[in-house]
């Protein structure tokens, strides 16, 4: 019965000591690959009812914009802008823009936000950098914005202005 003890502490002394030098190795596999998708906790894709339980946990002052389904937030010195469906039932998020106040230097802001999403970005001549988070949403940064949009609904909205 001592000799289980002893077997037993000493295992979970060498895996405290494991988990202390190498955190992750608690981290489930399923969650290694899990990429950031959202924008101060908004993502498209989130219902409006989603969305104002958001604003309440966090405390976000935001008011109702231009539209009806449009908030505008001051979060931490930089305006977010969520432009929610008005036209589906639950009114989903389909776009979040956020201007930054003072985002600095290029270059140290594309690597935060690869860090942060665990994703490589690609650089286009009109939008800047890019990236694909999530299932199927694209961010994009231009120096001094973020703009994260459901990629299927930004083509699907780009096609219907183009046969105007």
């Amino acid at each position: 019965m001592k000799i289980a003890i002893v077997i037993a502490g000493l295992i979970v002394v060498a895996v405290a000591a494991l988990v202390a030098i190498q955190p992750q190795f608690l981290k489930p596999a399923s969650l290694a690959q899990v990429k950031k998708s959202d924008i101060f906790g908004f993502s498209p894709g989130m219902t409006f009812e989603e969305t104002n339980k958001l604003v309440t946990q966090r405390h976000y002052r935001c008011r109702q914009g231009r539209g009806s389904y449009i908030l505008e937030c001051e979060i931490n010195g930089a305006k977010v802008t969520v432009y929610n469906d008005d036209v589906d039932a639950s009114h989903p998020i389909r776009r979040v823009n956020a201007a930054l106040n003072n985002p600095g230097p290029q270059d140290a802001a594309v690597k935060s936000i690869s860090d942060q999403f665990n994703a490589q970005p690609t650089r286009d001549a009109r939008e800047g950098w890019t990236w694909i988070v999530g299932r199927g949403l694209k961010l994009s940064y231009d120096g001094s914005a973020l703009k994260l949009v459901d990629e299927a609904w930004d083509n699907r909205l780009r096609n219907e202005e183009a046969k105007r």
